[in-house]
């Protein structure tokens, strides 16, 4: 299997113009992790190199890596993993590859400083993979790492002559490593050398009439996805029945390189019956690989019960797939150009079914329409009702799809007809209009929205530019009139009084109230207390603090100014915290019997991690949650005993996948306490988890109610149990699938799908009176640590709020009560932007729940949680972390954020340890309690590079 030298190849070996056989290379994130840039660069420089890529994508698992390098009869595979449990991941892979005759295949891979030098060495020694560390990063390069994995990869040759006698009789479409291997002879060997092996291999079970499928289309037209739904399809209906799935990819011309991408949307290759095989084009200069006649021949030779052959993307005139297809699918899309550009299309002629995907796009009706009548023309079926045409609307990426069923009906058809076969297919439930179901998550006419928001917010700051300026001429003409009075010039003075009188009716009532009441406030804040309303609940406060020294120091400064342009103008771009826009802050004070301190926790079993918790609330007043999970909770898999998932359990989190799990987690916190909040970070499986979590509570109270009554609820007590549970418990669960597609990569369904059921649970709120948890943490945190910068990363995460916004009001949901269970979560950084991070979005939000949307004052509240950059926490020297820490965290006090976390030092290698974390809320306790700056609450206000930073900042924001 090995060979020493180059040319150790067979003889019959075509090589291609590079004169070797191409590395074939699968490429993957470890399980349960979300982490593909990596991963992503990797790939691309292998292809540079001159490599065909399988490319899997990210959360991938030790059997579907080993399948996929099995069934594609790979040289090499790469793999990152940088979650924890690497040293399972790689070991379980390659105990995979070896029980099914594949133990050549050359494992290689990283993970930065997650993989520690003692596993690197022991995968070494063990010879089971070649781990690139960080060193190895720092003296190769990237790039020379990649050739450093490449020349040990060369040393496999997949023609040796002792791996091809394997093949020495009858094979079956069941032994996936046999006929990956004869596919490699169909595509690399002699004529000769071939035949040999094929007529040895040969199946008594083999149908040499197996029908072959060819599915042809334009790139980008959605023929993978809707591959991998045809063959869920065909499993569904006939269980049992063995396909194989021929894909070809274009060959890069320059380099030599391949990406065989197909791979990554086969979700259906768990299934044993089906296989799957990708080639590069390579020498063909075709949209089929020259192997794919032969490769045919195989997967007929070997028992296939159906052979599905896909292109790569066509142009025009490409019709190459009629030559090896008993049965052809043309698939496009509504982008096809216009009408006439259909006359040009050769398989509009050729195919036997024609596939409309992507039916949900603007304009797939007319563009069906339009397809329907050229058809009728090229076929000359004046009179046939569209209908009965063979063309086929489709939405492949939609769960469920009615139009790929009724694709596949048509299919069975054609074969049943055509070769008598037995494949049988469901009959499909199309809307009343006979087209697949189709409903845009935000209706067309709201598809502008965040345009919207941005005019909303500029002609807010425009109007109030506008006002300040009457007011302040209003004040100026007052003022002289009042001097033309004095001086005894009536004359003037009537013509200023009638002037001022003019332009102060010009000026809305509101305007005069609001300056009316910046001077009642001013006067009620210099008393030294106030009080104000929560929830109907008066707040007595002291409005100022006393220093060492005897100096009352406000804790809310308001401008002293008399020009009445500029105070108007600082209550409409600032104005005091817990006023609209709220730029200074959500509340007009911060609390005084809990601070923002919320300190992320989660490693091993609950019990372990409740006692974390108990020592980060030890001494408070309060207890401020926040679970960590592992990674199989995360990804809503059971923490089972298969190695690669094995290793990821209870790594870096709480492993929790039962209630009673749950429920050991909090043992000994009230969840129903006033002073108790709990947040919860997970996202692709939060309903779970949210659901377990409710029914802790309801259950904590139930016991409650035992001890002191003596006696279980009756059902009516028990459902009074559960109604003030939910109406009480406080805290978050993150829950942001749109921030999951863009940043972290752990959904676990499809987009459309896990957003649906978001508005599922922001129902269940609303109808059950959940009052004091969110149902969402709209993060830019996960945004930020995937590469955003501040301003991007506050664009983003505003315009993810707005489209749930949007979302939930499709759903005929009420923003004035679902708005109350929002709740954001941003990074924190360095750089000057993220100084006023929290105050733009405040700000920008506000106008537009009030402007745009017609929202209370609850709703126009962003309040958020804020976490150190985990990009500025530094493995080398990491000592100086909590300096950086510190600086970010005065950052976020400042701001007035609701909740903070502080990196402890140790979290660039994982789970902080107790001391570590001992000190990260310390620089929390330290700055809320001794920094005499904070002592007063709104210390950004006033200064003028803030003031700048938030407009200029604000501004990019509603640009991008």
């Amino acid at each position: 299997m090995v060979s020493g030298t180059e040319d150790a190849a067979s003889e019959g070996l075509s090589r291609p113009s590079g004169g070797a056989m191409p590395l074939r290379v699968v490429t993957a994130a470890a399980i349960f992790d979300g982490h593909d840039a990596a991963i992503g660069i990797f790939r691309r420089i292998l292809q540079s190199q001159g490599c065909e890529v399988i490319h899997l994508g990210h959360d991938r698992g030790a059997e579907e890596v080993a399948r996929a390098a099995i069934q594609e009869d790979a040289h090499a595979i790469a793999i990152t993993s940088y979650q924890g449990g690497a040293v399972e991941m790689f070991t379980h892979t390659k105990e995979i590859l070896e029980e099914a005759g594949f133990g050549h295949v050359f494992l290689f891979g990283g993970g930065g400083g997650t993989i520690l030098p003692h596993e690197i060495e022991h995968l070494r020694d063990k010879g089971i993979a070649r781990i690139y560390s960080p060193d190895d990063g720092r003296e190769m390069g990237l790039v020379g790492m990649v050739q450093d994995a490449m020349e040990e990869a060369r040393r496999i040759d997949l023609l040796d002559a002792d791996r091809l006698e394997t093949i020495d009789g009858p094979v079956t479409a069941a032994d996936h490593g046999a006929v990956s291997r004869l596919l490699t002879l169909a595509e690399n060997a002699d004529e000769g050398t071939f035949a040999a092996a094929l007529k040895r291999a040969r199946s008594t079970q083999a149908d040499e009439v197996s029908p072959v499928v060819g599915v042809t289309g334009t790139g980008g037209a959605g023929k993978s996805s809707l591959m991998d739904e045809l063959m869920l399809r065909i499993q569904r209906d006939n269980p049992g029945k063995r396909v194989a799935l021929l894909a070809t990819d274009p060959t890069r011309k320059r380099t030599g390189g391949a990406l065989l991408g197909d791979r990554i949307r086969m979700n259906s290759l768990t299934d044993e019956h089906l296989f799957m095989r990708s080639f590069a084009s390579r020498d063909s200069g075709r949209e089929i690989a020259d192997c794919v006649g032969r490769a045919i021949e195989v997967c007929k030779a070997v028992g296939f019960d159906l052979v599905l052959v896909e292109t790569s993307g066509i142009g025009q005139g490409d019709d190459a797939i009629t030559e090896v297809a008993d049965v052809s699918l043309y698939v496009t899309t509504r982008e096809y150009g216009a009408p006439s550009q259909l006359e040009k299309l050769e398989m509009l002629d050729a195919a036997d079914i024609i596939v409309l995907n992507k039916f949900d796009r603007p304009g797939a009706e007319d563009a069906l329409s339009e397809i329907r009548k050229q058809f009728k023309r090229n076929r000359e079926a004046w009179d046939a009702d569209a209908d009965t045409l063979p063309v086929v609307p489709t939405i492949a990426s939609q769960f469920a799809d009615a139009g790929v069923d009724q694709l596949w009906a048509r299919l069975s058809g054609v074969l049943s007809k055509r070769f008598d076969s037995s494949f049988v297919a469901s009959d499909p439930k199309l809307g009343s209009d006979g087209l697949p179901y189709r409903s845009p998550p935000i209706p067309p006419e709201r598809q502008g929205y965040l345009a919207e928001v941005a005019a909303a917010v500029r002609g807010y700051h425009s109007s109030s530019e506008g006002a300040s300026s009457k007011v302040r001429l209003v004040q100026q003409l007052e003022a002289a009139s009042a001097q033309m009075h004095e001086s005894g010039k009536e004359d003037a003075a009537a013509d200023l009084d009638e002037e001022a009188a003019k332009t102060r009716s010009e000026v809305p009532d509101a305007t005069w109230q609001a300056l009316a009441d910046f001077d009642a406030l001013a006067k009620s804040y210099r008393s030294g207390t106030t009080s104000y309303t929560v929830r109907g609940k008066e707040i007595p406060v002291e409005t100022t603090t006393r220093t060492l020294s005897g100096l009352d120091v406000p804790r809310v400064a308001l401008p002293d100014t008399e020009d009445w342009g500029e105070r108007l103008g600082w209550i409409n771009k600032e104005n005091a915290p817990g006023l609209f826009p709220f730029t200074g802050g959500v509340f007009p004070f911060r609390r005084e019997d809990e601070l923002p301190v919320r300190m992320f926790a989660g490693e091993g079993s609950a019990e372990r991690t409740n006692k974390r918790y108990k020592f980060l609330s030890e001494g408070q007043p309060f207890n401020r949650l926040s679970v960590a999970f592992d990674s199989p909770s995360l990804y809503g898999h059971d923490p089972i005993e298969q190695l690669d998932i094995f290793g990821k359990v209870c790594e870096s989190g709480v492993s929790i996948s039962t209630v009673d799990e749950m429920d050991r987690l909090f043992e000994g916190f009230d969840l129903c306490a006033s002073n108790t909040s709990v947040s919860k970070t997970i996202n692709g499986n939060y309903w779970w988890h949210l659901a377990a979590f409710f029914t802790v509570a309801i259950r904590q109270q139930a016991r409650k109610f035992v001890e002191e009554r003596g006696r279980a609820p009756t059902d009516d007590e028990l459902s009074e149990i559960k109604s003030k549970t939910l109406s009480t418990v406080r805290g978050t669960v993150q829950a942001d699938q749109l921030k999951e597609a863009m940043g972290q990569n752990t959904l676990v369904f499809n987009l459309d799908t896990a957003l649906r059921m978001m508005a599922d649970v922001a129902e269940y709120y609303v109808d059950n009176n959940v009052r004091n948890h969110y149902f969402v943490s709209i993060s830019g945190y996960h945004i930020d640590e995937a590469g955003a910068n501040p301003i991007s990363q506050a664009a983003l995460t505003l315009s993810n709020g707005l489209t749930y916004v949007e979302l939930f009001k499709a759903r005929g949901l009420d923003p004035h009560k679902f708005l109350r269970n929002f709740s954001w979560f941003f990074s924190n950084g360095m750089d000057p932007e993220y100084a006023v991070i929290g105050r733009v979005c405040r700000r920008i939000w506000a106008i537009a729940m009030r402007d745009l949307y017609g929202v209370g004052e609850r709703g126009q509240k962003l309040k958020y949680h804020i976490q150190g950059s985990g990009r500025s926490l530094h493995s080398q020297e990491f000592t100086w972390n909590d300096y950086r820490t510190t600086l970010q965290a005065l950052y976020a006090l400042a701001d007035n954020a609701n909740s903070l976390h502080t990196n402890s030092r140790d979290e660039a290698f994982g789970t902080p340890t107790e001391d570590t974390v001992r000190d990260a809320v310390a620089i929390q306790l330290i700055l809320s309690k001794e920094y005499g700056w904070l002592q007063n609450e709104n210390p950004l206000q006033g200064s003028y590079i803030a003031g700048w930073l938030t407009d200029n900042v604000e501004e990019q924001v509603l640009r991008i």
